[in-house]
């Protein structure tokens, strides 16, 4: 056989070696294409590929950030932005209700009970409410603690039930 002569064999594994050469240079320039103009800039392939895995990375850890945001979100917004929240003890009754903005908190203690007023609005203003009315009614030995204030912004719901928790483990600990 001459030297000069191509086989069969080799001409095809040269055409299938520079089609995949090809490919891979397109594929390449699309992964290029996808990556921030600063990631560009970059001299060598190596580099470039090395600074497409830690892009591809940094988005990966982003989304999994995400994702938990997510989570926790239909968690505490599945109950919409009005909600109510109830706990009875023994000697106390604690609800919380959302409507909009507004958080209206509603104790019922006894008359023992009575400085729980002061911590009821000293918690809300702690979580980030505005106290808007706060009353305090004694019938016939029983308290009525009312506060109504608002929570700006989307965190609401998210608020609400972190003041409804804190003011549950307040009065658990009083009763």
């Amino acid at each position: 056989m001459n030297q000069n002569t191509i086989s069969p064999s080799t001409y095809d594994r040269k055409t299938i070696e520079k089609n995949k050469r090809n490919q891979m240079k397109a594929l390449y320039f699309k992964l290029c294409s996808l990556l921030p103009q600063s990631s560009k800039e970059m001299g060598s392939m190596s580099d470039q590929l090395g600074e497409a895995a830690m892009y591809i990375k940094e988005l990966l850890e982003r989304l999994e950030v995400l994702k938990q945001k997510r989570n926790f979100l239909k968690v505490h917004n599945s109950v919409g932005s009005n909600f109510s929240f109830r706990s009875e003890s023994n000697a106390s009754s604690l609800e919380v209700h959302a409507n909009g903005s507004t958080l209206d908190v509603v104790l019922v203690t006894g008359v023992e009970h009575r400085c729980m007023f002061k911590e009821i609005i000293r918690i809300l203003t702690e979580e980030g409410a505005d106290v808007a009315n706060a009353a305090l009614s004694v019938l016939d030995g029983t308290v009525f603690h009312n506060v109504y204030s608002e929570i700006g912004g989307s965190g609401l719901e998210i608020g609400g039930a972190r003041i409804f928790e804190r003011l549950k483990k307040f009065i658990a600990a009083e009763n």
